[in-house]
Parts: structure tokens; C-alpha cells; sequence
């Protein structure tokens, strides 16, 4: 096989399931695992340059959702194999990526690598939730995630992130709103008034404090004022829907409950 890949967290289910060998593409974002540095590059995520990829001669072209449908056409008259495993828009939580896993490990004749893989990556998420089996609702603080501050944007309801917050043991405050990753009105923070403010952004670690203080309001957030501000999780654990985002809800987990017993 001759495998491009279109997104990062594709990358590292490839990976993964043992196929880096056989990846001759990857997008300019896809920095894990180190060995994925050494692939040729295809361009960026979602937007890859045609006549680039038709001269790696594919014959497995993994998308993540492509910006452009119409390139899963020109590839497929070229004799690539598409397969894109967000169809729907994004991928919406654990269920969904373990199926992005199965659809890859099918389309590769690793099928059996993916199943184990699923397998491990559930139980380490049940071993995570053993540790909040005890925990009233009430007593699961209450997250913000700030994605981007210009304009400011956060997780959703029916997001990855959003799962990921309840399995780490929070409470998204975002949650009412539907949608995956809406925009919201700085004042809609003050009012939530979160226990913990997660930053997804290029802040150094420990410089997002001085900042959110600055914002009308928010130095009486319970975060902001009581310094439970995470900033200093790598980004690529919480945010790419793939393989290690089981490391990012453990990671998450002793954030948010480090006097709980770790499984």
C-alpha cells in the first residue's frame, strides 16, 4: 500500500495500527509520531496540492473531512481508494473516533490491529470513570474551554471536547448550547462563572492568568480568581481525535481531581 494521509489524527491511527511504513504523504500539521517529520508533505489539512499527491501514485488517500469533495473524484480517476471518515461534518466523540479506527484498520486489512487497539483504548477510558463512580454531579467542576479568544469560541454540545471534559470528570458549561463549536459573547462566561478555564490556544504556560484577569468581568470568574486555568496540557492531547486522547482525559482528569486515587 501506498497510503496519504489528510489529517493528523489520521496519521497517528495509521500509526498506530503499524502502517507508518507504508504512509508516502502527510499534511504540513501532522507532527506525531516523531517518525511522521521524515514523510513528504502534501500541503495543509483538508486542502492538499493535487498534483503533489497524484505524484506520491497513492493507492489509500485517509481524509478527516476534506474541504474540497470534489478532490475525492480526481483521486478515484487516478485509481486511489478514498476514504473519508468524518463525512458528517466532525468527529463527535469516543464512539465516533473508535469507528474512524474501524473504518481505517477495515480499508488497510488491519482490522484485527484496530479492534485491539479499541479494545485498550476502552478500557483505559473505564478505568478513568471508576474513579468518578462516587462523584454527585454537583461535585464535578464546572469547564470552560477557550478555543480561540478572537473572536472567542468554545466546545459545544455534540463535540469531541465536550465528551471529553464529562469523561475526565468536569461539567462543560457549554453544554447547553448546541452545536459544536459555536461563538459566544465574553459576558456568557461571567455569567457561567466556571470552576476551571481550559486554554487551547499559543499561550505560554502560565500567561493565560495575567490575560483572562484583564477582561472586563472576569477577574471574579471562580477560575480566574481561585488560578485554575490549564494551559500547560499539550493542545494535541485534548483537541486531535485520535489515539492519544486518552492520554489527554487522564491528563485532564488529575487536573481536575488531584486528590482522587488514580486508577
Amino acid at each position: 500500500m501506498r497510503i496519504i494521509s489528510l489529517a493528523p489524527n489520521v496519521t497517528e491511527i495509521l500509526f498506530a495500527l503499524g502502517l507508518g511504513d507504508s504512509i508516502v504523504g502527510v499534511t504540513d500539521r501532522c507532527n506525531y509520531p516523531s517518525a511522521a517529520a521524515r514523510i513528504e508533505r502534501v500541503s495543509g489539512f483538508g486542502t492538499p496540492n493535487v498534483e503533489t499527491l497524484l505524484s506520491l501514485s497513492p493507492t489509500l488517500v485517509v481524509a478527516s473531512g476534506l474541504a474540497r469533495p470534489e478532490l475525492a473524484d480526481v483521486l478515484r480517476q487516478s485509481g486511489a481508494r478514498v476514504l473519508d471518515v468524518q463525512p458528517s461534518g466532525f468527529i463527535s466523540d469516543f464512539p465516533a473516533m473508535f469507528e474512524a479506527v474501524r473504518q481505517i484498520g477495515a480499508a488497510t486489512g488491519r482490522g484485527d490491529e484496530a479492534a485491539k487497539l479499541i479494545a485498550t483504548m476502552q478500557g483505559e477510558l473505564n478505568a478513568i470513570a471508576s474513579r468518578f463512580t462516587h462523584l454527585e454531579e454537583p461535585q464535578r467542576p464546572r469547564v470552560f474551554v477557550e478555543i480561540e479568544d478572537s473572536p472567542l469560541m468554545t466546545s459545544g454540545a455534540g463535540s469531541f471536547i465536550d465528551d471529553l471534559i464529562h469523561r475526565g470528570g468536569g461539567r462543560n458549561v457549554a453544554h447547553e448550547i448546541e452545536g459544536g463549536y459555536p461563538r459566544i459573547d465574553p459576558e456568557k462566561v461571567v455569567a457561567w462563572n466556571p470552576d476551571v478555564i481550559i486554554v487551547a490556544h499559543a499561550d505560554r504556560p502560565g500567561e493565560a492568568v495575567e490575560r483572562l484577569t484583564k477582561r472586563i468581568g472576569w477577574a471574579e470568574i471562580a477560575a480566574v480568581r481561585n488560578r485554575r486555568i490549564i494551559d500547560d496540557i499539550d493542545a494535541d492531547l485534548l483537541f486531535r481525535p485520535g489515539p492519544r486522547l486518552v492520554e489527554g482525559v487522564k491528563a485532564l482528569a488529575e487536573r481536575l481531581h488531584p486528590s482522587l486515587p488514580t486508577p
